[in-house]
């Protein structure tokens, strides 16, 4: 089973992907206030430092307490935090977990997200030992969807108005990938 401590530092060729620090509060308010990247959320986005120190606090004690992980993800050249991802409802009997993500706009559309989760979900695949990974998206969200697909997972279903957000329902996709679809998807 995954050992989180010390925590383990992902890297890419052009990302470093590490734990989540008070000290990035800053950076994770720019992320999670932004109504761009909350835009499928089925959530307002942060509205206060407050509202993102809550959410570290929550991110430090999943990973102290081994029942999520996720990383920041930085550029390897500046260090610059430009988005967050990682494992959470870990379900550690049936050996799945959901993934979730996000990336500040400026950084859409540079297969950063790719790169970044395909790291993840090789850590997921064999440190954590799943065998699935799942991830539930907003349909309307399609750039979210084409990272899920490029990195081999199927739409496996639709869950019909079952998110209530800002006065009305929304459906869910989800989407699975199991350990043998990412290594089909890599060759």
């Amino acid at each position: 089973m995954a050992s989180f401590d010390p925590f383990p530092v992902l890297t890419t060729p052009r990302l470093r992907l590490r734990s989540i620090e008070p000290g990035d509060v800053e950076r994770i308010f720019r992320i999670q206030s932004d109504p761009e990247v909350t835009r499928y959320f089925g959530r307002g986005p942060d509205a206060s430092i407050a509202d993102s120190e809550r959410r570290i606090a929550t991110i430090i004690a999943g990973v102290r307490e081994h029942t999520s992980i996720r990383w920041g993800i930085t550029l390897e050249e500046s260090g610059e935090l430009v988005g967050t991802g990682g494992f959470w409802r870990w379900n550690k009997p049936h050996r799945w977990a959901e993934i979730g993500y996000e990336l500040l706009p400026a950084f859409w559309n540079r297969g950063i997200m790719t790169e970044a989760l395909r790291a993840m979900l090789r850590f997921g695949f064999e440190s954590m030992e799943l065998h699935r990974a799942e991830a539930q998206i907003d349909p309307e969200n399609r750039a979210s969807a084409r990272v899920l697909e490029r990195l081999g997972f199927a739409r496996e279903g639709l869950l019909r108005q079952n998110w209530y957000y800002d006065g009305r329902y929304t459906d869910t996709a989800v989407y699975g990938l199991l350990r043998d679809d990412l290594e089909a998807a890599a060759t």
